[in-house]
């Protein structure tokens, strides 16, 4: 494991997506005499060493009948790019690594503090990726489609569910992503700024001013409070919603919770950028909303938002409630132990329709 001192901090994600850009804006961020960078490129296999494909497509779009297998982890040296982060991590305060297979690689992830995966959509992938010149080798007809994006695609939702084995009483348990605090997802398909040099200093913001998770963990109020903490605020103002043993005279047993995580993501990262809007003092926002089974008394939504003053603090996250209730893409699933209707001891409902209902 890298040394706590050192923050092992990795940008994942999408090829095309802009993680050496947004890593050489962390760089300067931190301070280039602090800070290094570890391109996952840097140690791919040769030609030689890296498997084939053989795709249908391949016989017919290219010269030698296959692709090269460049966008799975096995043609990277995992060794090599894991001992490079723990000698860097021994010398900088900050080593921040970039490829589009981090998340594929346990040896890789447990080395870091905290994973921001970048999403991107295929129109807009592919075409900064036909922009690009700088491939050795460059891509071969039918790469993008056949082998490249797809590849993306499963590594995504191996990230969106990854698992880290656990040892546990000489047991191995799995935790997925939903409940690894160090794993989040933000989508750069459309900036939000025109300004290339804006867009990336926006982006950098996102990701260290908005804390956003879905997760299957207990929520803890003091984890996000302290999330939003800033030495300019002199206000945090908290949100946190529990499960109530009553809704509309029936007994209410529990609540689940279950929703399309990117698009979730993307819908609350959308809610945080009204909010600046709407309240340009605030520094930090987080919003942590719990999935699965949620027990009566228990968490189930924990909003927190800073500002250099009380006002601020206490509008922004009432309006933060309001907009992830009418707009989050979060579905609620309300058990009862009496007043059953036609048959069922539940209902479903999204967070739009619970709005309505108690308005």
């Amino acid at each position: 494991m890298a040394t706590r001192k050192c923050n092992v901090f990795a940008l994942a994600g999408c090829t095309n997506s802009g993680k050496s850009t947004l890593a050489k804006e962390f760089q300067r961020y931190f301070g280039a005499a602090d800070t290094t960078i570890i391109n996952q490129d840097e140690f791919y296999k040769t030609e030689n060493e890296v498997e084939k494909i053989y795709h249908p497509a391949a016989k017919t779009l290219t010269e030698q009948g296959y692709y090269w297998s460049f966008d799975e982890k096995e043609a990277i040296n995992v060794n090599q790019f894991k001992e490079r982060i723990i000698e860097k991590s021994k010398i900088y305060k900050n080593v921040i690594i970039d490829g589009n297979m981090i998340t594929e690689m346990d040896e890789i992830v447990e080395l870091c503090g905290r994973i921001v995966v970048l999403t991107l959509d295929i129109k807009t992938c592919r075409r900064r990726r036909e922009a690009r010149t700088d491939y050795v080798p460059p891509d071969t007809p039918g790469y993008f489609d056949n082998v490249a994006f797809p590849a993306y695609l499963r590594h995504l939702e191996n990230a969106r569910k990854r698992s880290n084995p656990i040892h546990l009483l000489y047991k191995f348990i799995q935790i997925p992503s939903r409940t690894d605090s160090r794993i989040t997802f933000i989508d750069v398909s459309e900036p939000r700024c025109s300004d290339r040099n804006e867009s990336i200093i926006d982006f950098r913001e996102q990701i260290f001013n908005d804390h956003i998770k879905l997760t299957d963990e207990e929520l803890k109020v003091n984890v996000v409070d302290q999330l939003v903490s800033h030495p300019s605020c002199g206000a945090i103002s908290t949100f946190n919603g529990v499960t109530r043993d009553n809704h509309a005279g029936r007994d209410v047993v529990h609540l689940s919770y279950d929703c399309h995580d990117l698009m979730a993501y993307k819908k609350l990262r959308g809610i945080c950028a009204e909010i600046r809007t709407a309240f340009p003092d605030v520094k930090k926002i987080a919003i942590f909303h719990r999935l699965g089974r949620v027990d009566v008394g228990e968490s189930s939504v924990v909003i927190s938002t800073s500002s250099p003053h009380r006002k601020t603090a206490i509008e922004a996250t009432g309006r933060c409630i309001d907009l992830l209730k009418d707009h989050a893409p979060i579905f609620k699933y309300e058990e009862y132990s009496n007043g059953e209707t036609k048959g069922t001891k539940g209902t479903w409902k999204s967070n739009v329709e619970d709005s309505q209902q108690n308005c």
